[in-house]
Protein backbone atom coordinates (compact mmCIF):
# COMPACT_ATOMS: atom_id res chain seq x y z
CA UNK A 1 0.00 0.00 0.00
CA UNK A 2 1.54 3.14 -1.02
CA UNK A 3 1.13 6.76 0.24
CA UNK A 4 -0.84 7.93 -2.78
CA UNK A 5 -3.54 4.85 -1.75
CA UNK A 6 -3.98 5.65 1.52
CA UNK A 7 -4.76 9.58 1.10
CA UNK A 8 -6.82 9.24 -2.03
CA UNK A 9 -7.95 6.07 -2.40
CA UNK A 10 -11.72 4.68 -1.71
CA UNK A 11 -12.04 2.61 1.92
CA UNK A 12 -14.57 0.81 3.48
CA UNK A 13 -13.64 1.41 6.91
CA UNK A 14 -14.93 3.64 10.27
CA UNK A 15 -14.39 6.97 8.48
CA UNK A 16 -12.62 8.11 12.10
CA UNK A 17 -10.08 5.48 11.79
CA UNK A 18 -9.39 6.68 8.35
CA UNK A 19 -8.43 10.10 9.14
CA UNK A 20 -6.07 8.97 11.66
CA UNK A 21 -4.31 6.61 9.11
CA UNK A 22 -4.29 9.63 6.48
CA UNK A 23 -3.03 12.08 9.10
CA UNK A 24 0.18 10.23 9.77
CA UNK A 25 0.58 9.25 6.20
CA UNK A 26 0.47 12.95 5.49
CA UNK A 27 2.88 13.51 7.57
CA UNK A 28 5.13 11.31 6.14
CA UNK A 29 4.88 12.58 2.78
CA UNK A 30 5.60 16.35 4.60
CA UNK A 31 8.87 14.84 4.91
CA UNK A 32 8.45 13.88 8.66
CA UNK A 33 10.19 10.85 9.32
CA UNK A 34 8.05 8.44 11.25
CA UNK A 35 10.63 7.12 14.02
CA UNK A 36 9.77 3.40 14.60
CA UNK A 37 12.44 3.15 17.09
CA UNK A 38 10.88 6.07 19.45
CA UNK A 39 7.09 4.09 19.16
CA UNK A 40 8.95 0.51 20.11
CA UNK A 41 10.82 2.15 22.90
CA UNK A 42 7.12 3.61 24.38
CA UNK A 43 5.15 0.50 24.06
CA UNK A 44 8.58 -1.52 25.10
CA UNK A 45 8.01 -4.42 22.17
CA UNK A 46 8.90 -4.64 18.78
CA UNK A 47 6.48 -3.22 15.97
CA UNK A 48 7.85 -6.22 13.69
CA UNK A 49 4.65 -8.30 12.76
CA UNK A 50 5.49 -11.87 11.42
CA UNK A 51 3.29 -13.01 8.52
CA UNK A 52 0.35 -14.25 10.20
CA UNK A 53 -1.18 -18.00 9.87
CA UNK A 54 -4.24 -19.95 11.77
CA UNK A 55 -4.19 -22.28 14.91
CA UNK A 56 -5.89 -25.52 14.66
CA UNK A 57 -7.89 -25.79 17.72
CA UNK A 58 -9.40 -28.83 17.82
CA UNK A 59 -9.84 -29.27 14.47
CA UNK A 60 -11.23 -25.58 13.98
CA UNK A 61 -8.78 -23.36 12.43
CA UNK A 62 -9.38 -20.43 14.18
CA UNK A 63 -7.49 -17.85 11.41
CA UNK A 64 -6.85 -13.73 12.97
CA UNK A 65 -8.03 -10.99 10.93
CA UNK A 66 -6.87 -7.67 13.31
CA UNK A 67 -6.79 -4.27 12.82
CA UNK A 68 -7.05 -2.12 9.68
CA UNK A 69 -7.54 -4.57 6.39
CA UNK A 70 -5.54 -3.98 3.19
CA UNK A 71 -4.34 -6.00 0.36
CA UNK A 72 -0.51 -5.86 1.72
CA UNK A 73 0.39 -4.41 4.88
CA UNK A 74 3.67 -2.51 5.57
CA UNK A 75 4.02 0.65 7.24
CA UNK A 76 0.45 0.86 8.01
CA UNK A 77 0.70 -2.67 9.96
CA UNK A 78 3.95 -1.92 12.24
CA UNK A 79 2.76 1.44 13.59
CA UNK A 80 -1.31 0.19 13.82
CA UNK A 81 -1.67 -3.15 13.54
CA UNK A 82 -3.18 -4.77 10.54
CA UNK A 83 -3.96 -7.80 8.22
CA UNK A 84 -3.54 -8.56 4.55
CA UNK A 85 -6.31 -9.74 2.67
CA UNK A 86 -3.20 -11.52 0.68
CA UNK A 87 -1.94 -13.77 4.00
CA UNK A 88 -5.54 -14.04 5.27
CA UNK A 89 -6.54 -15.85 1.52
CA UNK A 90 -3.21 -17.93 1.96
CA UNK A 91 -4.51 -18.68 5.31
CA UNK A 92 -7.57 -19.76 4.54
CA UNK A 93 -6.19 -21.78 1.37
CA UNK A 94 -3.70 -23.97 3.35
CA UNK A 95 -6.76 -24.78 6.09
CA UNK A 96 -8.32 -25.85 3.17
CA UNK A 97 -5.84 -28.43 2.64
CA UNK A 98 -5.15 -29.14 6.24
CA UNK A 99 -6.74 -32.83 6.69
CA UNK A 100 -6.60 -31.92 10.34
CA UNK A 101 -8.96 -29.14 9.93
CA UNK A 102 -12.35 -30.07 9.74
CA UNK A 103 -13.81 -26.07 9.99
CA UNK A 104 -12.46 -22.41 10.16
CA UNK A 105 -13.28 -19.71 12.26
CA UNK A 106 -12.56 -15.89 10.84
CA UNK A 107 -11.78 -14.32 14.27
CA UNK A 108 -12.26 -10.40 13.38
CA UNK A 109 -11.33 -7.35 15.15
CA UNK A 110 -11.55 -4.44 12.34
CA UNK A 111 -13.00 -0.95 11.53
CA UNK A 112 -12.36 -2.15 7.76
CA UNK A 113 -10.15 -0.76 5.16
CA UNK A 114 -9.33 -0.48 1.54
CA UNK A 115 -11.66 -1.71 -0.60
CA UNK A 116 -8.66 -2.85 -3.13
CA UNK A 117 -8.74 -6.28 -1.88
CA UNK A 118 -11.60 -6.96 0.19
CA UNK A 119 -13.86 -8.23 -2.63
CA UNK A 120 -11.12 -10.86 -3.49
CA UNK A 121 -10.91 -12.26 0.07
CA UNK A 122 -14.97 -12.20 0.41
CA UNK A 123 -14.78 -14.59 -2.46
CA UNK A 124 -12.54 -16.85 -1.44
CA UNK A 125 -14.45 -16.59 2.18
CA UNK A 126 -17.68 -17.72 -0.08
CA UNK A 127 -15.80 -20.30 -1.61
CA UNK A 128 -14.41 -21.84 1.43
CA UNK A 129 -17.71 -22.34 2.93
CA UNK A 130 -18.74 -24.39 0.01
CA UNK A 131 -15.60 -27.17 1.08
CA UNK A 132 -15.61 -26.91 5.08
CA UNK A 133 -17.71 -24.98 7.21
CA UNK A 134 -16.64 -20.70 7.59
CA UNK A 135 -18.08 -19.10 10.18
CA UNK A 136 -16.94 -15.84 11.39
CA UNK A 137 -16.42 -14.18 14.71
CA UNK A 138 -17.23 -10.26 15.11
CA UNK A 139 -15.15 -9.95 18.34
CA UNK A 140 -14.91 -5.91 19.43
CA UNK A 141 -15.56 -4.83 15.89
CA UNK A 142 -16.85 -6.54 12.65
CA UNK A 143 -17.03 -2.90 10.34
CA UNK A 144 -17.32 -2.02 6.73
CA UNK A 145 -14.53 -3.87 4.88
CA UNK A 146 -14.52 -6.53 7.72
CA UNK A 147 -17.90 -7.05 7.73
CA UNK A 148 -18.01 -7.43 3.73
CA UNK A 149 -15.35 -10.56 4.74
CA UNK A 150 -17.39 -11.68 7.43
CA UNK A 151 -20.62 -11.23 5.62
CA UNK A 152 -19.93 -14.44 3.25
CA UNK A 153 -18.97 -16.78 5.97
CA UNK A 154 -21.56 -19.64 6.75
CA UNK A 155 -22.76 -18.20 9.77
CA UNK A 156 -21.63 -15.09 11.79
CA UNK A 157 -21.18 -14.68 15.63
CA UNK A 158 -20.89 -11.37 18.06
CA UNK A 159 -18.66 -12.34 21.06
CA UNK A 160 -21.31 -9.84 22.86
CA UNK A 161 -24.22 -7.41 23.74
CA UNK A 162 -21.61 -4.54 23.12
CA UNK A 163 -19.88 -5.68 20.19
CA UNK A 164 -19.85 -3.49 16.90
CA UNK A 165 -21.15 -4.95 13.64
CA UNK A 166 -21.92 -2.78 10.13
CA UNK A 167 -20.77 0.91 8.70
CA UNK A 168 -21.58 -0.55 5.75
CA UNK A 169 -20.65 2.24 3.38
CA UNK A 170 -17.29 3.25 1.18
CA UNK A 171 -15.22 6.73 1.75
CA UNK A 172 -12.69 8.28 0.57
CA UNK A 173 -11.26 12.55 0.67
CA UNK A 174 -9.49 15.00 -1.49
CA UNK A 175 -7.42 17.11 0.43
CA UNK A 176 -6.44 20.56 -1.77
CA UNK A 177 -2.56 21.31 -1.11
CA UNK A 178 -2.89 24.35 -3.13
CA UNK A 179 -2.89 27.21 -0.35
CA UNK A 180 -0.07 25.19 1.76
CA UNK A 181 1.61 25.44 -1.42
CA UNK A 182 1.47 29.01 -1.94
CA UNK A 183 2.68 29.57 2.18
CA UNK A 184 5.82 27.89 0.75
CA UNK A 185 6.57 29.50 -2.55
CA UNK A 186 5.55 26.36 -4.54
CA UNK A 187 3.37 26.35 -7.62
CA UNK A 188 2.67 22.55 -9.30
CA UNK A 189 0.90 22.92 -12.56
CA UNK A 190 -0.70 19.26 -13.80
CA UNK A 191 0.42 18.75 -17.61
CA UNK A 192 -2.50 15.86 -18.47
CA UNK A 193 -4.00 14.26 -21.45
CA UNK A 194 -7.30 13.38 -21.26
CA UNK A 195 -10.63 14.63 -19.46
CA UNK A 196 -10.51 12.96 -16.25
CA UNK A 197 -6.67 12.27 -15.96
CA UNK A 198 -5.44 14.28 -12.94
CA UNK A 199 -9.47 15.58 -12.37
CA UNK A 200 -9.53 15.41 -8.33
CA UNK A 201 -5.49 16.76 -8.19
CA UNK A 202 -4.35 17.90 -5.03
CA UNK A 203 -2.89 20.85 -6.62
CA UNK A 204 -6.30 22.80 -6.86
CA UNK A 205 -9.62 23.19 -5.22
CA UNK A 206 -12.33 19.80 -6.46
CA UNK A 207 -13.81 21.06 -9.41
CA UNK A 208 -17.90 20.24 -9.76
CA UNK A 209 -16.85 17.73 -12.54
CA UNK A 210 -14.43 15.89 -10.04
CA UNK A 211 -16.44 15.51 -7.02
CA UNK A 212 -18.93 14.63 -9.29
CA UNK A 213 -16.57 11.99 -10.63
CA UNK A 214 -15.38 10.92 -7.38
CA UNK A 215 -19.00 10.49 -6.04
CA UNK A 216 -20.08 8.65 -9.13
CA UNK A 217 -16.62 6.05 -8.35
CA UNK A 218 -17.60 5.73 -4.41
CA UNK A 219 -21.34 5.20 -5.71
CA UNK A 220 -20.36 1.89 -7.62
CA UNK A 221 -18.32 0.74 -5.11
CA UNK A 222 -21.22 1.23 -2.72
CA UNK A 223 -23.38 -0.58 -4.89
CA UNK A 224 -21.01 -3.93 -5.45
CA UNK A 225 -20.73 -3.63 -1.71
CA UNK A 226 -24.46 -3.67 -0.88
CA UNK A 227 -25.06 -6.45 -3.34
CA UNK A 228 -22.55 -8.50 -2.42
CA UNK A 229 -23.70 -8.47 1.56
CA UNK A 230 -27.42 -9.28 -0.09
CA UNK A 231 -25.84 -12.01 -1.61
CA UNK A 232 -24.04 -13.84 1.21
CA UNK A 233 -26.60 -12.82 3.93
CA UNK A 234 -29.38 -14.25 1.31
CA UNK A 235 -31.68 -11.28 1.45
CA UNK A 236 -32.58 -8.60 -1.77
CA UNK A 237 -31.02 -5.30 -2.18
CA UNK A 238 -33.46 -3.25 -0.61
CA UNK A 239 -33.34 -5.09 2.75
CA UNK A 240 -29.97 -4.44 2.72
CA UNK A 241 -30.16 -0.97 2.41
CA UNK A 242 -33.22 -0.31 4.31
CA UNK A 243 -31.98 -2.27 7.39
CA UNK A 244 -27.92 -2.55 7.50
CA UNK A 245 -25.90 -0.24 4.75
CA UNK A 246 -26.80 3.50 5.79
CA UNK A 247 -23.38 3.74 6.92
CA UNK A 248 -24.58 2.93 10.95
CA UNK A 249 -22.42 0.91 13.36
CA UNK A 250 -25.11 -1.07 15.37
CA UNK A 251 -24.25 -3.53 18.19
CA UNK A 252 -24.90 -7.33 18.78
CA UNK A 253 -28.54 -7.29 19.12
CA UNK A 254 -29.67 -5.14 16.73
CA UNK A 255 -27.58 -6.25 14.54
CA UNK A 256 -29.15 -9.70 14.55
CA UNK A 257 -32.50 -7.81 14.60
CA UNK A 258 -31.40 -6.96 11.34
CA UNK A 259 -30.25 -9.65 9.81
CA UNK A 260 -27.13 -9.09 10.03
CA UNK A 261 -25.23 -12.13 12.37
CA UNK A 262 -26.59 -15.15 13.31
CA UNK A 263 -25.82 -15.66 17.08
CA UNK A 264 -24.60 -13.88 20.01
CA UNK A 265 -22.19 -16.50 21.72
CA UNK A 266 -18.18 -16.73 23.31
CA UNK A 267 -15.39 -17.79 21.64
CA UNK A 268 -15.30 -21.01 23.55
CA UNK A 269 -18.96 -21.12 22.99
CA UNK A 270 -18.42 -20.88 19.29
CA UNK A 271 -15.62 -23.05 18.71
CA UNK A 272 -17.35 -25.96 20.52
CA UNK A 273 -20.27 -25.56 18.74
CA UNK A 274 -18.40 -25.98 15.47
CA UNK A 275 -16.70 -29.27 16.69
CA UNK A 276 -19.28 -30.65 17.51
CA UNK A 277 -21.28 -29.69 14.35
CA UNK A 278 -24.04 -27.64 15.44
CA UNK A 279 -22.45 -24.36 13.91
CA UNK A 280 -22.69 -23.90 11.20
CA UNK A 281 -25.96 -25.00 9.52
CA UNK A 282 -25.30 -28.11 12.06
CA UNK A 283 -27.76 -30.77 12.54
CA UNK A 284 -25.88 -33.21 15.53
CA UNK A 285 -27.11 -31.57 18.80
CA UNK A 286 -28.39 -28.83 19.99
CA UNK A 287 -26.47 -25.53 20.80
CA UNK A 288 -24.05 -25.20 23.56
CA UNK A 289 -25.40 -22.19 25.33
CA UNK A 290 -22.41 -22.05 27.72
CA UNK A 291 -18.75 -24.52 28.04
CA UNK A 292 -19.27 -25.17 31.88
CA UNK A 293 -20.93 -28.79 32.24
CA UNK A 294 -17.35 -29.79 29.90
CA UNK A 295 -17.32 -32.84 31.46
CA UNK A 296 -20.51 -33.73 29.81
CA UNK A 297 -19.34 -32.60 26.53
CA UNK A 298 -16.57 -34.98 26.88
CA UNK A 299 -18.87 -37.63 27.15
CA UNK A 300 -21.16 -37.05 24.63
CA UNK A 301 -18.79 -36.02 21.53
CA UNK A 302 -15.72 -36.34 20.69
CA UNK A 303 -13.87 -33.20 21.51
CA UNK A 304 -9.78 -32.33 21.77
CA UNK A 305 -10.02 -30.34 25.10
CA UNK A 306 -6.27 -30.49 25.30
CA UNK A 307 -5.96 -28.25 22.08
CA UNK A 308 -8.67 -26.41 23.59
CA UNK A 309 -6.95 -25.83 26.80
CA UNK A 310 -3.65 -25.32 25.14
CA UNK A 311 -5.69 -22.18 23.15
CA UNK A 312 -7.67 -20.83 25.43
CA UNK A 313 -6.36 -22.05 29.02
CA UNK A 314 -9.07 -19.76 30.85
CA UNK A 315 -12.53 -21.17 29.32
CA UNK A 316 -12.02 -25.19 30.18
CA UNK A 317 -11.71 -26.52 33.28
CA UNK A 318 -11.87 -30.33 33.35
Amino acid sequence: MNVIDVITAPWAIMPDKLLAIQEVYASHVHGEKIDISAIEARLGKPLSRSDQGYQNVGGVAVIPIDGVIGKKMNMMSQISGGASTQLIERDIKAALLDSEVDSILLHIDSPGGTVDGTQTLADVVSMAKGIKPTMAFADGMMASAAYWIGSAASEIVAAEDTTQIGSIGVVTSHTDLSKAQERAGIKKTDIVAGKFKRIASQNGPLSDDALAYRQAEVDQIYTIFVDAVAENRGVDTETVLEDMADGRVFLSADAKDRGMIDHIATLETTILNMQIGVWPMGTKKEAIQTVEPAAQIMEDVKLDITAIKDQYPEIVAV
